[in-house]
């Protein structure tokens, strides 16, 4: 009985503490771009979209592979895609694939975005020498929206710098 009445205690405080809270918007960001070879050996080519998360919540990346040449003979991991904190240029994740795409997820918890101030870097890279690849980026994080920007909002419009010398 004892079991019977925590278990109900305990169900209805989940299901009104998820009652209670307000919905989270997600902000995104959906680009298509080509990722030329790398440049050198243990180099890449990379491309970089700043974020400007406004709330607690999940990062969540998503690159997909439309097109390679020339074609893969395998499973060769030759894209990365990682998650940086802008200050510093801390990576706080990296995830790397091959022609199956990537998928890479990270929480910010409160602390986290007063310490960062919710700055984010987004970086898409080839690793491969050999060759290019025409991939689209999706991107959800926790925001806001802010009335004075067109919806969605993306912070000083996500630019790409190609870093080849």
């Amino acid at each position: 009985m004892k079991k019977a009445i925590l278990l109900f205690i305990a169900a209805f405080t989940i299901l009104g503490v998820g009652q209670s809270a307000p919905a989270q918007e997600l902000l995104s960001l959906n680009q298509t771009f080509v990722l030329h070879p790398a440049p050198r050996e243990h180099d890449s080519y990379s491309l970089y979209y700043n974020i400007l998360v406004r709330s607690p919540g999940l990062i969540r990346i998503r690159l997909d592979l439309e097109n390679v040449s020339p074609d893969l003979a395998g499973e060769v991991k030759f894209l990365s895609v990682s998650l940086r904190q802008l200050e510093n240029e801390v990576e706080v994740r990296r995830v790397e694939s091959g022609p199956g795409g990537i998928v890479l997820e990270y929480g910010v918890d409160a602390y986290e975005l007063d310490r960062t101030k919710g700055e984010y870097r987004i970086v898409v890279s080839n690793w491969s020498q050999l060759h290019t690849a025409v991939a689209r980026l999706v991107a959800w994080y926790p925001g806001e929206e802010d009335s004075e920007e067109p919806w969605p909002y993306i912070p000083g419009r996500p630019r790409a710098e190609d870093l080849t010398f």
